[in-house]
């Protein structure tokens, strides 16, 4: 068994992984405080202090005893990619055994994974030299703003690997209904991902004949995931819908507070006050909120939320599109916004 230790003022203590580490007093808080100088986190109790390499955060186990669940590794600064004279992005497909084919895109700010059927989150190890949140442990990638200081975790694969979007219509009184969520288990809309020159691309068609076209590109700190869906059915689509759901959550805490600013945007303030914005300016959308886990997949059950709203809990947001009727042969496009202008880099 591992020894606990015992701190001191002004030490480091090296902190092996799940080994408990015991305070003179109880912390004034258990999250670290970086200190770029040192590249240590700080941890206070009262006016002492002593530092951590490569803990963002420690959890209480018993009166003054905590114990770490991150690994003990160096805190690097945060990679920069290479600048390139072309372009500010680069893209990618990989094909892994646990996820097919999948891929990538990179900013000097964002890494980003798109799964097989177009939703947020690998199932798969990105390729070498692609940042992920590797200090806690994930290869894979969601929405990772790896140019952040203190860094900040994965916003999709923390957030329980809820993302993903749904078609729904109706057709004989009945609702019918595809989606593609992969990392929770959905893969009702067939189709491949690919990597364009500074986007990645999924196109699909439901078992409906619905046709799904949706490019994931970047502006600065704003993903815009651009969409279009088709009708190659025989017959009009009735009440036609769109919803993209995602969970934003943040190491250590699953509870999110999210909260609608506009009709058809929404915030959402995670741990370590990392604030995502998300929504569309097409006034077809609006904005629901729902338990996260397990996810809510029906559009027609989400309930537009008036401005204002704020909760705190392990929610999902959900963006839904009410397109109406859609003639055959008709296509209609939108675009979602997922902007990260407040996260500091």
């Amino acid at each position: 068994m591992v020894p606990t230790i015992i701190v001191k003022h002004g030490q480091t203590p090296k902190l092996q992984h799940g080994q408990q580490i015991k305070f003179p007093a109880a912390l004034n808080t258990t999250e670290g405080e970086w200190d770029e100088k040192k590249r240590k986190y700080v941890y206070r109790w009262g006016t002492r202090i002593c530092f951590l390499v490569g803990i963002e955060r420690v959890y209480l186990v018993e009166g003054t005893t905590y114990s770490a669940t991150a690994p003990v590794i160096e805190q690097l600064p945060a990679p920069t990619p290479a600048p390139s004279p072309t372009t500010k992005v680069r893209t990618g497909t990989f094909t892994t055994l646990a996820g097919g084919l999948e891929a990538f895109l990179l900013t000097d700010f964002y890494s980003l994974g798109v799964g097989s059927l177009g939703s947020f989150g690998t199932a798969g190890a990105l390729p070498a030299g692609i940042p992920t949140d590797a200090e806690r442990g994930y290869l894979r990638s969601g929405i990772f703003c790896y140019a952040t200081a203190p860094l900040m975790g994965d916003a999709v694969l923390y957030g329980r690997s809820v993302e993903g979007f749904v078609t729904a219509h109706r057709a004989g009184g009945k609702k019918v209904q595809s989606a593609s969520a992969v990392l929770t288990g959905y893969h009702q809309i067939d189709g491949t991902v690919s990597a364009e020159a500074e986007a990645i691309r999924f196109v699909g068609t439901t078992d409906d004949g619905i046709g799904v076209d949706q490019r994931i590109l970047v502006e600065g700190k704003r993903i815009l995931i651009d969409v279009e869906l088709a009708n190659r059915s025989p017959a009009e689509l009735i009440d036609l819908r769109y919803m993209r759901l995602i969970d934003f959550d943040q190491p250590g805490a699953y509870e999110t507070v999210n909260e609608i600013v506009e009709r058809g945007r929404a915030r959402a303030t995670m741990a370590g006050d990392r604030v995502l914005l998300v929504g569309s300016d097409d006034p077809r959308a609006t904005i629901g909120l729902a338990i996260a886990v397990p996810p809510t997949l029906d559009p027609y059950a989400i309930k537009a939320l008036p401005v204002g709203t704020k909760r705190k809990g392990d929610d999902s947001i959900h963006i839904v599109f009410d397109i109406g009727t859609l003639a055959i042969g008709a296509s209609t496009r939108f675009r979602i916004v997922i902007d990260g202008s407040a996260i500091a880099s």
